[in-house]
């Protein structure tokens, strides 16, 4: 899941490249305004897929029924910490939504580690 977490945000700012690179030409013309629209397409056709295995939109509500499989995965995009286009905003909700769901020893000790990592790293950020 890791593996698949990490492609998944490469792909992501690959996508986003895409789009940075035909935005200053768009006013070329009618082929460079088709290239940037086309590449805004791609993106927004496969972001939801891409930034969360599953769905996001679909993880929050499977978080909020507190199911255990969908637990795994936020754990593990937490800890992974991909950094893609709107994953700081995806990472701050899903650390909230998953300290609210029941979970086992195993899962706890791996959220406590990330709020241990996220402690220290706000720590050196604002001191």
């Amino acid at each position: 899941m890791e593996r698949l977490i990490r492609a998944n945000a490469d792909e992501i700012n690959r996508l986003r490249q895409v789009i940075r690179n035909t935005a200053g030409a768009r006013w070329r013309g009618p082929e460079d305004r088709e290239r940037h629209a086309a590449a805004c397409a791609e993106f927004h056709q496969n972001y939801a897929r891409l930034a969360f295995p599953g769905g996001y939109a679909n993880a929050l509500k499977r978080l909020a029924e507190h199911d255990p499989d969908t637990l795994d995965v936020a754990l593990t995009f937490l800890e992974v910490r991909p950094y893609f286009f709107r994953s700081g905003y995806m990472w701050k909700t899903l650390l909230k939504r998953v300290q609210r769901v029941s979970m086992g020893a195993k899962q706890h000790a791996r959220l406590q580690k990330i709020l241990d990592a996220y402690a220290a790293y706000r720590a050196t950020r604002d001191g």
